[in-house]
């Protein structure tokens, strides 16, 4: 298995070559075809890209991405723009053994083999359950790609199968604490490039409101992280109301993260959790805290969602139809015109992560340009990043917005979201850093 491994990760930087040169020879058509979908012959195979489910060992080259810029007249003229990414993965590089050390239960732990460095087993449980690399626990190694790629902050979250909302609540919390000390740490060595999101252990409330303090006042984490629902619970259920109260209370924003995905069981064939129910989960979360009147009850909490709000957006007609023609099912703790669907459009936030221009334009039409954030899902094979896509590319690319709607979807939204300042990330040194701060802030 180790040398099948190897063997595809030198087959891989081998295609990474043969595409650059490839791309070096045909870039004036690329630049013309760069917006739309990449055809079946230039693709991976899905093998290969799920290899790790994460990315082979690759080192970039500027010019490699240079041809799917957008050549439109209105980005020429302005510096390049700087991103801040708020869906992204990361985990500890050593995970103590819970399971042994709690005596049940599928936790994961970290197998480090020293003839493969770059490389580590995710084992849940007693049994294998996947091959990662190095990008999912060192920032050092994600750098290189944030470099390449622009990414000037990543707001770290944890991986959701960490989550462990099905253990005994003391035992989740332990883990929560491992991860979000160990998070916590990688923002503190990096502090202009990192952002920490923590973890809770959500089905304990007092346990998840000491936690939150903790990650807060202490850990110096912006939020949390916390899946679609939590176990049996939707996320309008009463016992988290002194959550969301707290988190209020404290500025914390939290990402949403579809987990324990709806009929995983019976739809394990075709990737069909991560293809249908994962965008359902989001969608679920979003109907469950806005008909549980949670918007209008903290209506200073920050909530964003992945992947675009899931389905959330493109069946927003049938959402409110049903609202209206059903109120004796759904108009329960809201009512009335005043709280239709459509209102509540507009008051969270989404990611990019949406994989199709159309789509991304009925995402911003529903929700605003305002509550847009880049998201990329880095460092996994579904989401916007290597070896298939670059980060925030979709934005960069798109042809219906312009340079000030997209400065403002990359990089302002998320600052916002999170309550920073960009001074905190970039450094500004002579005049043309000057002048570079001046156009951004005028296109702010």
């Amino acid at each position: 298995q180790q040398s099948f491994i190897v063997n595809m990760s030198e087959i891989a930087t081998q295609i990474d070559e043969l595409i650059f040169t490839i791309n070096s020879l045909q870039a004036s058509n690329a630049q013309s075809t760069s917006q739309s979908k990449p055809s079946e012959s230039n693709t991976y195979k899905s093998e290969d890209i799920c290899l790790y489910h994460s990315h082979s060992s690759h080192h970039h080259n500027k010019s490699n991405h240079e041809h799917k810029n957008n050549d439109n007249d209105n980005n020429s003229n302005y510096p390049s723009i700087p991103k801040i990414d708020i869906h992204n993965h990361i985990l500890p590089k050593h995970i103590p053994d819970f399971r042994k050390e709690f005596g049940y239960g599928d936790f994961i732990t970290l197998k480090h083999d020293p003839d493969t460095p770059g490389t580590a087993q995710m084992w849940k449980g007693g049994n294998f359950f996947r091959e990662i690399d190095e990008k999912c626990w060192s920032c050092e190694a994600r750098m290189k790609d944030m470099d390449a790629e622009n990414v000037q902050v990543q707001i770290l979250s944890t991986v959701p199968v960490m989550f462990s909302y099905w253990a005994k609540p003391a035992d989740t919390l332990r883990v929560a604490q491992f991860i979000n000390d160990d998070l916590a740490a990688q923002c503190k060595k990096f502090p202009k490039r990192f952002i920490g999101l923590g973890t809770l252990p959500m089905q304990n409330t007092k346990m998840a409101v000491k936690e939150l303090r903790r990650c807060i006042l202490k850990l110096g984490l912006v939020g949390i992280e916390i899946g679609s629902h939590i176990e049996k619970w939707n996320l309008d259920n009463e016992r988290f109301h002194p959550l969301w109260a707290e988190a209020e209370k404290l500025g914390a924003v939290i990402f949403v993260h579809p987990w324990d995905m709806m009929g995983f069981n019976d739809i394990q064939k075709y990737w069909l959790p991560w293809l249908v129910s994962m965008p359902a989960e989001s969608s679920r979360a979003i109907c469950s805290l806005m008909f549980g009147g949670i918007f209008d009850k903290y209506p200073k909490l920050k909530f964003c969602f992945a992947h675009g709000g899931g389905s959330f957006a493109h069946t927003i007609g049938r959402i409110s139809h049903g609202y209206n023609c059903r109120p004796d099912l759904i108009q329960i703790n809201i009512s009335g015109e005043e709280h239709d669907p459509y209102k509540y459009c507009g008051r969270f936030w989404v990611d990019t992560l949406v994989h199709d221009n159309e789509a991304f334009n009925y995402l911003v039409h529903i929700v605003g340009k305002d509550r847009v954030i880049l998201g990329t899902d880095y460092p996994f094979p579904l989401g916007e990043c290597y070896p298939l896509k670059k980060c925030g590319e979709l934005v960069e690319n798109h042809p219906d917005y312009d340079h000030k709607d997209k400065m403002n979807m990359l990089w302002y939204n998320g600052l916002s979201f999170v309550g920073k300042d960009e001074k905190l990330f970039l450094d500004k040194g002579g005049d043309n850093d000057n002048d570079e701060e001046a156009t951004l802030q005028n296109d702010k």
